[in-house]
Order: structure tokens, then sequence, then C-alpha cells
């Protein structure tokens, strides 16, 4: 028998541990004790600027799109085609994995808000933090999505 709440738990849990490393990057920066601000702006020309600048924007949507249809896909090619025993373990890897991505692109939005002095950064950030709500599944979403296929 599958322990949803479990599943579910384990979920938030990583949830939990990703946006506590976030936060505190943050504090850490806002206090000034990793010293960030403009760094990239001495370091990179114009030119340079404005390539990570594009591909911080497709980055965050091909991260954001993978994050959300992505594990639709996975849940229904890979997930639901395992065996019963190996459907739990699956369902939480592609979750981190999920969550992994979402993170990544706080991370880097954070950092492209320090390093850069854009605002933007804190945009692909906001995005991807909206985007997590959406990965955060309730016990009972747990037990739709893994009886789905049966």
């Amino acid at each position: 028998m599958t322990d949803y709440k479990k599943i579910s738990r384990t979920i938030s849990l990583m949830y939990a541990a990703m946006m506590f490393f976030l936060v505190t990057f943050v504090i850490l920066c806002e206090s000034g004790v990793a010293q960030l601000e403009g760094m990239a702006l001495a370091t990179y020309d114009e030119a340079q600027i404005y390539y990570i600048q594009v591909f911080m924007f497709f980055y965050t949507g091909v991260c954001v799109l993978s994050a959300l249809k992505g594990f639709n896909w996975l849940l229904k090619n890979k997930v639901h085609t395992a065996e019963k025993a190996e459907r739990p373990q699956l369902y939480k890897k592609y979750h981190f994995i999920r969550i992994g991505l979402l993170s990544a692109v706080m991370l880097m939005g954070v950092l492209f808000y320090y390093t850069m002095l854009e605002n933007w950064g804190l945009y692909y950030a906001l995005i991807a933090l909206v985007a997590s709500f959406f990965c955060l599944p309730s016990p009972e979403g747990v037990e739709i999505e893994m009886k789905m296929e049966d």
C-alpha cells in the first residue's frame, strides 16, 4: 500500500529546503556578506551582457515549461508505465527534478539580479516561484496522479 501522505511530505520537505537555501542566499547578499552587487558589470562588455540577458530569458522559459509540461509527460510515459512497486520512487524522483529545475531558475534569477543589477532577475525568480506552487501536491493530489492510469 502506497503512503501518499509520506510522499507529499517528502516533496514538501524538499521544497522547504530549496526555499530555505534561496532565502539564506538572499539574506547573505542583502547583508553584505556576499559581495555580488554589480560584479558582472565590471567583467563583461555590453554585448556579452546582452547575450546573458537573452540566455536568462530563454533559460527561464525552458525550465518552467519543462518543470510543468515535462513532468506531465514523464508521469504518463514513465511513472504510469512502470511496475506498481517502483511508481512511488519514480514519482518522487521526477518531482525532485521538477523542483530542482525551478530552484535553479530562482537561484539564477537572484544571481542575475545581484551581479547585473537588473530587475529582470527578480522577475525570472518570481516566475519560477509562482510555478513552483503548482508543484506541491497534497496527499490527495499524489493519490490522483498515481492512480490516473489505473
